[in-house]
């Protein structure tokens, strides 16, 4: 009897979907996985050629009675099933109700149709440990306590679904915590910082003007970190088929940490604009814990702001990237520079189980940029 794998992975489109799809291509044979199955909610884009690849048209706001009823027929030999999905909603209950009931869709449906699961691994991120709102203890590790109930935070709600629907159940469970995902997508996406980066700083060096970054003077001197998506992509996967693993949350960074002061100027260098380490920060109302912003990227991209992009675009021949302009997280990149704390995510856990995988932060983005200028994203300069 074959052991190959079936892999089902959700949000074929995103940033951590389409690169577990293409690391499976690239890292994997039929002897292996002899299936990937994927799935999304718009047309399915792939980056890659491999004839294992299956797309599957799913919309997991559906209920799971439906969802089912179309998964039974190509699901039916599933082993191993990735969920990244979101949706997103402006009003923070509704985002919590809609992210909960989206992943129970997908887990009960998915439960009814593959006799043969092995592995279902969630993925959350950062926002588990509430380092969108608040100082939390930095690095955040994985035995933490919540900070706060589910009805708060919908990766509490996923997370009790899983624990809930797998006890008693031959499979098993990973989560897997990722912290500002850097990568591509087969068309621009709306969750991608380094995105609005390039927009911003290539905007600003047709103007003529310092990228300075819209911040505030804490975050500019406090550390970070980042996740890229094939990193992650290579996690998910070690981890998902290690027996080691098996019912355990790990958060998965790049490995290495950065302060905004030195890496900024970096980005902006790259871009082949000079940007200053030294930048001043005077603005009165600086309190730790309570966001701030000297400037702000909502504000700055204005419509005036888009032709000048749209007419870089068609100056360097790469019309295509104009509507890159539409992709730009203005206000969710307000709303991470704005934070007067730093928030970083503890690998330890990730080592003392034997993963060693690591990615310098600056070369991440570096590859990014070159994958956006090859798809005609972002123009070459």
């Amino acid at each position: 009897m074959s052991t190959a794998k079936v892999a089902f992975v959700t949000g074929g489109n995103g940033i951590t979907g389409s690169a577990i799809i293409e690391h499976l291509a690239a890292k994997t044979d039929s002897s292996q996985f002899k299936k990937i199955i994927t799935t999304s909610r718009s047309p399915f884009q792939v980056l890659v050629s491999d004839p294992r690849i299956e797309f599957l048209a799913l919309d997991f706001t559906r209920s799971s009675e439906e969802l089912a009823g179309l998964m039974k027929n190509i699901c039916s030999e599933v082993t191993h099933a990735y969920f990244s999905s979101y949706v997103h909603k402006d009003d923070f209950v509704e985002l919590n109700q809609a992210n909960a009931a989206l992943f129970q869709n997908f887990l009960l449906a998915l439960v009814k149709v593959a006799p043969l699961l092995e592995n279902v691994t969630l993925q959350t991120g950062g926002k588990h440990y509430n380092v969108h709102l608040q100082p939390v203890p930095s690095p955040a590790r994985e035995d933490g306590p919540r900070c706060g109930e589910p009805e708060t935070n919908f990766y509490y709600s996923q997370e009790d679904a899983l624990f809930s629907h797998q006890k008693g159940s031959k499979w098993s469970w990973n989560v897997i915590r990722p912290e500002a995902i850097i990568g591509t997508t087969p068309k621009p996406n709306g969750m991608n910082s380094a995105l609005t980066y390039a927009l911003y700083i290539l905007t600003c060096k047709r103007l003529g003007v310092s990228p300075d970054m819209p911040t505030n003077g804490i975050y500019w001197d406090g550390y970070d970190d980042c996740s890229f998506a094939p990193v992650i992509a290579d996690f998910t996967i070690w981890a998902s088929t290690n027996q080691n693993c098996t019912n355990q949350a790990f958060n998965i960074t790049n490995g290495d940490y950065f302060c905004w002061r030195y890496m900024w100027p970096r980005i902006c260098n790259y871009f082949g604009v000079e940007s200053s380490p030294h930048t001043q920060f005077s603005k009165p109302g600086l309190e730790i814990g309570k966001p701030f912003l000297e400037t702000s990227f909502t504000e700055w991209a204005t419509p005036e702001k888009q032709k000048v992009w749209e007419q870089i675009c068609e100056d360097s021949g790469c019309k295509e990237a104009k509507a890159t302009w539409a992709a730009g997280t203005w206000q969710y990149q307000d709303w991470v520079f704005g934070r007067t704390w730093s928030a970083t995510l503890s690998m330890s856990k990730a080592r003392k189980f034997g993963y060693t995988g690591y990615k310098d932060s600056f070369e991440a983005f570096v590859e990014t940029y070159e994958k956006m200028k090859q798809l005609k994203q972002i123009p070459s300069w």
